[in-house]
């Protein structure tokens, strides 16, 4: 029997959520499946797909995964045959409550005072986004780190195909109002394709896939429908289909001296 080929897909909560909500990891209308589903049928080769996702993750998280964890680096995206980066979503949505302060809720106690706490926060979280002036993640830290995440997955893969999925916008009262505003969003994508490019990565605008589908997001604003997971699908397919063939250059696995 042929091994199965290895799609890896590091993201967020797009991967693993529609528009009612979070999904198994098998639900068939999911990117990282219908993807996994379009390599198979190009290649005639059986392949299986990996998503390490969590949501709310952004470049920091990432970051931890494949520089900190063993299991992640070598038995995770170590050998791969192809991979979605599909990252910087939640770093460039408007900043809200500090992360910081998300992270040490968890230790309060008792548990009647971590869920005022917890409570306060969710509240207050979009009074500040509505009146953020600049994306989560500040755009040093994220060009810094996104380059970091593509320079470890060429080497851990040795230089696979890859593809980087540009962030979403929203219609979320959560982070500030159902207009979608995302400040510094063009400066942020622009930078981020510049450097998924000089990495040798392909390159997909998400936006303009799931706006003719906005009016069918999750009620939380955020969360495609199924016809949005099949255009971004679709769209990240493509251009891995060109490298497993040959008629795309895939990233280098190491930079010329």
């Amino acid at each position: 029997m042929t091994e199965a080929r290895r799609l890896v897909v590091i993201g967020d909560s797009l991967a693993f959520t529609d528009d009612t909500g979070p999904q198994l990891p098998t639900h068939p209308s999911l990117y990282p499946n219908l993807v996994r589903d379009l390599l198979a049928n190009a290649t005639r080769q059986p392949w299986r797909v990996q998503v390490l996702a969590r949501a709310g993750a952004d470049v920091r998280d990432v970051w931890r995964w494949l520089a900190k964890e063993r299991h992640t680096q070598f038995e995770l995206i170590a050998d791969a045959d192809a991979v979605i980066v599909a990252i910087g979503s939640f770093d460039v949505a408007p900043f809200g409550v500090p992360g910081v302060l998300d992270a040490i809720v968890p230790y309060v106690r008792p548990a009647a005072l971590r869920r005022r706490v917890r409570g306060a926060l969710r509240a207050i979280h979009p009074i500040v986004a509505r009146r953020s002036f600049g994306p989560a993640t500040p755009m040093g830290e994220f060009t810094r780190l996104f380059d970091l995440i593509l320079r470890q997955v060429r080497g851990l893969t040795k230089g696979a195909p890859g593809v980087v999925l540009g962030p979403t916008l929203h219609r979320s009262r959560y982070y500030g109002g159902t207009d979608g505003r995302h400040p510094g969003r063009e400066a942020r994508l622009r930078a981020q394709f510049e450097i998924a490019e000089r990495h040798g990565f392909a390159t997909v605008a998400c936006w303009p896939l799931i706006e003719p589908h906005a009016e069918h997001l999750n009620v939380d604003g955020i969360h495609w429908p199924a016809g949005a997971h099949a255009a971004v699908a679709g769209a990240l397919a493509a251009p891995l289909i060109e490298q497993l063939e040959g008629r795309r250059p895939s990233p280098p696995w190491y930079d010329s001296p």
